[in-house]
């Protein structure tokens, strides 16, 4: 009897290494799971479910006195527009757009990788593609639900102008109406 109970208690310990391990790797998959291409349907149902839309954030907010405005908008492709702002002036504003893009996807995130990228900046002086393009994405997540749907912005490198860096957090953005 003794041997059987000592024989029972190994089992079990055995099988809660074995559940642990198993959950250890299930988990870690998920916090690694690596960006991935889109199939070319999956590709056409993103752009399908962004085209026309447009969302925009503020830092604070868009009545504080000194704010940071971004603007993401999916009109011919993909543009994301951003201005520093005290009081009623901008003293910084710039954009970067592109008529295409590519996605990827990894888990419930998406993310936008802008293609053949142009940039602006607007304010304090007027030039194109001085603005560097390199490095930057654009995150989705709950992207097939209005009421869910959060962004955040992917920068990998310091090269951009102020207001960066803002929203490298998951953040709901106010989505436009559309007027059709």
């Amino acid at each position: 009897m003794c041997q059987y109970n000592a024989f029972k208690t190994d089992t079990k310990i055995r099988f809660l290494s074995f559940i642990l391990m198993f959950t250890g790797l299930i988990l870690s998959s998920c916090v690694n799971n690596p960006l991935q291409p889109v199939s070319s349907e999956e590709e056409q149902r993103v752009k399908a479910e962004l085209d026309d839309r447009s969302f925009r954030q503020f830092d604070p907010s868009k009545d504080a006195d000194k704010r940071k405005a971004v603007i993401i908008d999916f009109f011919n492709g993909v543009s994301l527009w951003a201005q520093y702002a005290e009081g009623m002036y901008a003293l910084d504003e710039w954009e970067i757009s592109s008529e295409d893009y590519r996605v990827e996807k990894a888990g419930s995130e998406y993310r936008i990788y802008f293609e053949a990228p142009h940039s602006r900046q607007i304010i304090p002086t007027e030039c194109d593609n001085c603005i560097e393009t390199t490095g930057i994405s654009i995150s989705i997540q709950n992207l097939f639900n209005r009421e869910k749907i959060r962004f955040k912005l992917n920068i990998e490198n310091d090269n951009f102008p102020r207001p960066f860096p803002i929203f490298e957090s998951w953040t709901k953005f106010n989505e436009d109406e559309s007027y059709e």
